[in-house]
This record gives C-alpha cells, sequence and structure tokens, in this order.
C-alpha cells in the first residue's frame, strides 16, 4: 500500500513539475492554472479573448505552444503509470501475500502429521 501511495505521490509531483517548467518556458502562452476566463494566444503574435478575463492582455507576444508539447505534463507520468502497472515493473509495487502459518504440532515436533 504504503508503494502505491509513493508511486501516485510521484506521479502528481511530475505532473505538476513539468507543468511548471511548461509555463516558465513559455509565460502565459501556455496557461498553467489560468482557468476558464483567460487570454489566450490568437496565433499570430496576439491575444485573443477566452470568456470575460478580468483584466488586460498579457504585455508580451504571444507564442503557439505545439499541441504535442502542451500534453507531456500528462503523457509522461502517465506512461510512469503504464510502465509500473502493465509491465513486470509491477511487482516493485505489489505487496506479498501474507505467509500462511503451519500448524502448531508441525512446528513443535517438527514431524509432519500422518495421514489417517
Amino acid at each position: 500500500m504504503r508503494k502505491t501511495v509513493y508511486l501516485l505521490a510521484g506521479v502528481i509531483a511530475l505532473y505538476l513539475l513539468l507543468s511548471l517548467l511548461m509555463a516558465a518556458l513559455y509565460g502565459p502562452s501556455y496557461g498553467f492554472l489560468q482557468g476558464e476566463d483567460s487570454w489566450v494566444p490568437d496565433g499570430s503574435g496576439g491575444w485573443a479573448k477566452h470568456g470575460s478575463p478580468d483584466g488586460p492582455p498579457p504585455d508580451e507576444a504571444s507564442v503557439n505552444v505545439p499541441i504535442m508539447i502542451r500534453y507531456v505534463p500528462i503523457l509522461i507520468p502517465g506512461l510512469l503509470l503504464v510502465l509500473f502497472l502493465f509491465t513486470p515493473l509491477r511487482r516493485l509495487i505489489e505487496t506479498p501475500p501474507p505467509e500462511e502459518k503451519a500448524e502448531d504440532s508441525e512446528t513443535e515436533s517438527g514431524e509432519s502429521p500422518t495421514p489417517q
């Protein structure tokens, strides 16, 4: 159970780290945690209104972020999950089955009981 929690925490941390990296690289053009009402790139270096944003458009020119780059923060943690859930690496996060305890007579005398 503890290993599964570590895997989940790792996936969340990887998503946040990659999203913050993308926001640092592309600035407001990436739109991490902006919400529904925001300014989005219009494709020609300007900004288009999406919904009803509170403030004016950003001062810097917009950058078109390629669609595959937009999905990197989702795809990389997803691949990590696939790697640990559907490959032999799954054994690393599985808990071993509980061992069955032998009968008391076997452990005390060291002999196995004879069938009758």
